[in-house]
């Protein structure tokens, strides 16, 4: 039997990631994989990014990766053949010699669904204010995971905040953020930095927690992101910890991902950027913007709004229903989502929910002649032209 292998590598991977069981993830672009045999405490949520150029996904947690042919391969324990004639079979695509290809079967793990338990923002509760960081690594090994995971986390994030900020200042200003002190709280990484980085961290935390929180790969035990990346940091909300962060690119000439988010939800869930103690407590109204630069770019327009807290979604659908209940008790949300399908689709998504949740909203409209995102219209001084649509 001969193989269309050249049609194979073809069919998209988002289609045969879905074939074999993997589902996707809330923000459309990463899935869960579905190698959970091989993920710690069998993490059914583990990201598995994918990466549409190259037309192959990669695993965080277990470290398989691949192309159609090479992924369905590893499903299948290594069998060529059958990963081969499984994609034929389901995807209908005939063989080069027309023969005939018997149905594969894939048994598929069932999904656990969880109750939901909605976040309320406790104000009485006390923030925690931490400032030398290796005072903890003594008590590292009686930590809960939640706590080594901060403390790996921030560690990272407060690295970051020490190198050489001028290329990330470069990239900001290219992108019309001229007030650097808004993005003091954006680290950065080169590929210099990230050797740095490793050893440093290597010299404080057990390599398979570095694996385990989605900062080193499994198969290579290096960081596992490109470098030349700014760190945008996801704070705890009850203290200066870091709970997660967006890897964003800033070399134009880098072709993977330009964004990828890192946190384990299952363990802690990350705030989105913007959104901290302070900002939630003192607000009167909620900006949600679809990510960081957006955020920037209204800042920047109303730096004088103090009651107003702009706060950044890493994707349209990269938030959980239960984080929205703490937004309630604010005079009004406001959702400016990119004016694409995407943005679209996710705005009418969040107006129900907050609409369900009796949380009143409105939706921020422009001329998309004028651009399609909030950083567009910012560079086009176009951001005067906003209007605001009430939720019905």
């Amino acid at each position: 039997m001969k193989y269309d292998l050249e049609t194979l590598a073809r069919i998209p991977i988002k289609d045969v990631l879905e074939a074999l069981g993997a589902v996707p993830a809330r923000n459309g672009r990463n899935f869960h994989c579905f190698n959970v045999a091989l993920h710690k405490d069998n993490d059914r949520n583990a990201s598995m990014a994918v990466y549409e150029r190259t037309n192959s996904c990669s695993c965080f947690a277990c470290g398989i990766s691949g192309t159609p042919i090479n992924i369905t391969k590893a499903f299948f324990n290594g069998d060529f053949k059958q990963a081969a004639e499984f994609l034929h079979s389901h995807f209908n695509i005939p063989t080069l010699d027309n023969n005939i290809v018997k149905q594969v079967k894939v048994a598929f793990t069932p999904k656990i669904t969880k109750e939901k338990v909605y976040m309320i923002f406790d104000e009485n509760k006390e923030y925690a204010d931490i400032k030398v960081l290796d005072a903890y690594l003594s008590l590292y090994p009686r930590m809960s995971e939640a706590q080594k995971l901060k403390l790996i986390y921030t560690s990272l994030y407060r690295f970051s905040l020490k190198t050489n900020q001028k290329p990330k200042e470069s990239y900001y200003l290219k992108r019309g953020i001229t007030k650097l002190h808004l993005v003091d709280k954006i680290g950065f990484l080169s590929y210099n930095d990230v050797k740095t980085l490793e050893k440093y961290l290597l010299e404080r935390f057990p390599l398979e927690d570095l694996i385990r929180f989605k900062l080193f790969s499994k198969i290579r035990n290096t960081f596992n992101y490109a470098f030349n990346i700014a760190v945008v940091p996801n704070f705890d909300l009850y203290s200066n910890m870091v709970a997660g962060f967006s890897f964003r690119s800033i070399d134009s000439s880098y072709k993977g991902a330009k964004e990828v988010n890192i946190s384990c939800s299952d363990i802690v869930y990350p705030m989105p950027f913007g959104l901290e103690n302070e900002s939630l407590r003192m607000s009167k109204w909620i900006w949600i913007c679809e990510g960081h630069i957006d955020l920037l770019s209204l800042r920047q327009y109303y730096e004088n709004s103090d009651d107003v807290c702009f706060i950044a979604f890493n994707g349209v659908f990269a938030y959980k229903e239960e984080f929205l209940t703490l937004l309630k008790g604010k005079s009004r949300i406001v959702i400016s989502f990119d004016k694409d399908e995407a943005g679209i689709n996710g705005e009418k998504a969040l107006r129900e929910h907050l609409n369900l949740l009796r949380i009143p909203n409105l939706t921020a409209r422009w001329d998309c002649v004028d651009g399609i995102d909030l950083n567009d219209l910012l560079c086009a001084k176009k951001l005067n032209t906003l209007t605001f649509d009430e939720a019905t």
